[in-house]
């Protein structure tokens, strides 16, 4: 009886220590280089893969999280905005106008943009990134 007793305990103690073990996703730091590096390449295969003539940028980071799996997964929520660039241009000096009134922001309101969720599998010491997953949703209001 106490065997079993002190097994369901340990087992218990092993599930809650094994928690915050590799493989598991957790919450990220958006300052950190690496993420910005690879929300940067996600956000441009983005734009050349969609079919818009515009460019879209990050309005707003929503969450950032990252999962270690024979690399370093990011896993991005942002909201999305188109600039007033078309494509082909110089797309890094585009910026999203701030004018509500100006119809390329889609809709006027931060609640009403896009929802994108990237995630990005990197393998730096293979110089290897790619984009493993790219869902870009219109939120309703």
């Amino acid at each position: 009886m106490y065997v079993k007793m002190i097994v369901s305990v340990l087992a218990v103690i092993l599930a809650v220590a094994s928690a915050g073990r590799s493989g598991g996703v957790v919450d990220a730091d958006m300052n950190d280089k690496d993420a910005k590096d690879a929300l940067q390449f996600a956000v441009a295969q983005h734009n050349r893969e969609s079919s818009d003539i515009y460019v879209r940028h990050v309005y707003e980071v929503v969450k950032v999280q990252t999962q270690v799996v024979s690399g370093i997964k990011y896993i991005f929520t942002v909201k999305m905005a188109k600039t007033s660039c078309r494509k082909g241009g110089v797309e890094a000096l585009c910026t999203i106008p701030k004018d509500p009134a100006n119809e390329m922001v889609t809709r006027t309101l931060n609640s009403n943009l896009p929802t994108c969720q990237f995630e990005v599998w990197s393998q730096p010491w293979l110089n290897k990134i790619e984009v493993v997953e790219n869902t870009c949703k219109q939120t309703s209001g």
